[in-house]
């Protein structure tokens, strides 16, 4: 994909956090990075939401989505991640779910903020299974999810990480890796602490919870409500969080871009439309190009 969008004149600037969006009254006008500033017709902010709105808005430019009604929103479940190389090839399914015997109890335990030590729910993934190259020759990747709460002062990961690891290790015997801990050659865990400390909110993975609340059009919305010319894609925005989504949430926004733009793009006979909706009324686009900047550590993006 970088490299398509590459070929259409698209500038990627890697490692390049954005510092803060430009205002001019309630309208974005582009990004400033590093002491840069990049003008746009059109901003997408993809980070994650709540962090987004706290880092990159100021709190004065926001009453909706304001920092005290963003602590008082629902925010999704973290996960504990075990990434496993081992010197073994696994004959078991690509994915496979263990759900907890108290699967009752355990939801309870996230939401609650609490850790279920005793037989948590698990998802495995042995993705070598399906592709070998993933691996070296008789070796495979696995990959475990454990569905946990978000940070909470209640947990101290630093502390119990390496016990919880130990707890998992022993559940994946359930899913039939029984030797597993005598293969192990290579191990990477992250925890909701390491996801919080890679810019998502409360390290809530999956965003904003999908309770009635803050269901479709209750989330952010697409073309951000509280300021001209800037975009959300995501998680946190309509549809919501979820890989299938996710990718809506990017035609989505996408259509809206290009609607506002006054553009009309071949996409391979795929309206780039919705149906049954009337297009807005854009005024003539200015000669100058505005030029597309792409970063890729969540921090947002200026197109």
């Amino acid at each position: 994909m970088g490299e398509i969008a590459e070929e259409m004149g698209v500038e990627i600037r890697l490692n390049t956090p954005v510092e803060s969006l430009i205002f001019e009254g309630k309208t974005v006008t582009g990004v400033r990075i590093e002491g840069e500033e990049i003008l746009a017709d059109k901003t997408v902010v993809n980070a994650d939401f709540a962090h987004a709105m706290k880092t990159l808005v100021p709190d004065e430019k926001r009453k909706k989505w304001s920092d005290k009604k963003l602590e008082k929103k629902g925010y999704s479940c973290s996960t504990f991640m075990l990434y496993l190389g081992v010197d073994k090839k696994y004959d078991l399914h690509h994915h496979q779910i263990y759900a907890s015997s108290a699967y009752e109890s355990n939801l309870k335990d996230i939401t609650n903020h609490r850790l279920t030590w005793d037989d948590p729910s698990v998802y495995v993934q042995n993705a070598a299974i399906t592709d070998d190259s993933l691996a070296p020759e008789g070796h495979s990747t696995v990959y475990v999810l454990v569905p946990v709460p978000n940070q909470h002062e209640s947990i101290v990961w630093d502390d119990i990480k390496s016990d919880f690891r130990d707890t998992i290790i022993k559940q994946l015997a359930k899913v039939g890796y029984d030797d597993i801990a005598d293969h192990i050659v290579s191990e990477t865990i992250i925890t909701p602490d390491d996801w919080g400390a890679s810019d998502i909110y409360r390290g809530a993975v999956f965003n904003l919870t999908h309770d009635l609340k803050q269901m479709l059009w209750r989330r952010p919305h697409n073309r951000f409500e509280e300021a001209n010319n800037l975009y959300i894609v995501g998680g946190g925005t309509h549809p919501g969080s979820g890989l299938p989504t996710i990718f809506e949430s990017a035609r989505i926004s996408s259509k809206l871009v290009l609607a506002d733009l006054g553009m009309r793009p071949d996409w391979n006979g795929v309206d780039s439309w919705f149906k049954d909706v009337k297009r807005p009324r854009v005024a003539a686009r200015p000669s100058a190009q505005p030029q597309a900047i792409a970063s890729n550590n969540g921090e947002g993006h200026a197109v």
